[in-house]
């Protein structure tokens, strides 16, 4: 091994155990392999520049922008009443309903964490006032917040596709299907979980839903229920791209939020706005630096050296993927979504490729990990964000949380053995244009 491989091996875990932020560990990494590979620092800085200077990534802050107006607009509050007004008078209704509004809300919002905020701010104080243990409710909002990065528009598959160099419209198409899987097994486990437990079995309606038809419901919601249609049919029917849509989406929201539902006031526009900055800040910053890490990694060979020595493992690409499964659950259990993603992307993507695994498949069996990783301590987002929400410890949220954990991980394996699953649908997309 050369000194530039042991200064990664050693320095990048050793900052981040020592609580360094992930941008700096990064970066601090990225300069000192740099200054051991006799490299001007010139091409240190200039690889951050060119991290960022990327016109694709222009969709990350829009989407989490249009999420943003939606949420404060009153959008979301809509879909809520339509999928309660539909599975109201199932045992454990208000638990799918998390779900199921959690779905929705992922085609719009692109983030996991956010999904919790906007659904579990609502659902979560609704489902204690009737009934539900308070451990359940933060539970099944944090599950169905994962669903924000699997079902698209994703801000992990966007960042994927652009360090695989796939389409990303080939990678939004490729999570779909996976992504109502999820949803449906996720639903499913929900409803299993709320009969055990006690849940409410009388239909649950708030006061002013009552007399309401699922027809009229729909019709107040169709300007909230268009916006994903918008944003998916525009970008799979080749009408514009995914930055494209992602600025349609905010424009669409905005309308709609401000002339229609007349909620969205300067205030909370504002609030919107600085959610979005502070979020995508925080994440380009990240990229910035990993850039100049992945530039090391391509230069030293890493992948290469790592494709023949798993070779040595097995030539099965089944097995490979058995190994990076477990290696990525456990990775997730210490590194943030995006962290994964753009430290991670640049050398297993070589691997993958080299045993004959489509980078578009291998994409979404990457976001499923990560969506897992979401809910795995110590450094479960999802738990955190959904604990603030509830009020509940996230030790008790961790322990209601494993039903669902088992859910995910078989949907994993299913997408795993089943490449059709993730790939069936952008092959028919692009039959069609």
């Amino acid at each position: 091994m050369t000194i530039v491989q042991w200064v990664l091996i050693i320095m990048l875990p050793a900052l981040l155990l020592l609580g360094v932020p992930i941008y700096a560990a990064l970066g601090l990494t990225g300069f000192a392999a740099t200054w051991f590979l006799g490299a001007d620092l010139v091409f240190a800085a200039q690889s951050i520049f060119n991290g960022v200077d990327n016109f694709a990534l222009l969709a990350i802050p829009a989407f989490i922008l249009a999420g943003n107006i939606m949420e404060k607009g009153g959008l979301t509050h809509d879909i809520i009443r339509i999928f309660r007004r539909m599975f109201g008078h199932i045992p454990g209704s208000l638990g799918m309903v998390t779900i199921l509004s959690c779905m929705f809300f992922a085609a719009i919002s692109g983030s996991g964490p956010g999904t919790v905020a906007a659904i579990g701010s609502i659902m979560i104080p609704s489902m204690v006032r009737y009934g539900y243990p308070a451990p359940y409710a933060a539970s099944v909002t944090a599950t169905g917040g994962t669903l924000g990065i699997l079902i698209p528009p994703s801000n992990p598959m966007i960042i994927y596709a652009i360090i695989a160099n796939v389409s990303i419209a080939d990678v939004f198409a490729a999570g779909l299907l996976p992504g109502l899987l999820m949803g449906v097994v996720l639903v499913f486990t929900a409803y299993v979980l709320a009969k055990r437990s006690g849940a409410v079995v009388n239909p649950v309606h708030e006061q002013e839903d009552e007399g309401e038809s699922l027809g009229s419901l729909i019709w107040q919601a169709k300007f909230a229920l268009f916006l994903p249609v918008l944003i998916l049919g525009g970008i799979y029917s080749g009408l514009f791209t995914p930055v494209e849509a992602s600025v349609v989406a905010v424009f669409y929201a905005l309308v709609v939020a401000r002339f229609v539902y007349r909620q969205l006031d300067a205030r909370a526009l504002h609030e919107a706005f600085e959610q979005t900055h502070r979020i995508s800040g925080a994440l380009m910053i990240v990229v910035a630096c990993s850039a100049l890490l992945a530039k090391v990694i391509t230069l030293e060979t890493i992948p290469q050296q790592i494709s023949v020595a798993m070779s040595g493992v097995s030539t099965n690409p089944l097995v490979i993927l058995l190994w990076i499964n477990v290696f990525l659950i456990l990775v997730g259990t210490f590194m943030e979504t995006m962290s994964a993603i753009i430290i991670l992307a640049p050398i297993l993507v070589p691997l993958v490729t080299a045993f004959g695994i489509n980078p578009v498949h291998f994409g979404i069996i990457l976001v499923t990990n990560i969506q897992i990783a979401f809910l795995t301590p110590p450094l479960g987002v999802n738990l955190f964000v959904s604990s603030q929400i509830s009020g509940v410890p996230v030790e008790r949220i961790i322990r209601s949380i494993w039903p669902f954990l088992v859910a995910l991980l078989g949907v994993l394996a299913l997408v795993t053995l089943f490449p059709q699953l993730s790939l069936a649908l952008p092959e028919l997309l692009r039959s069609l244009r």
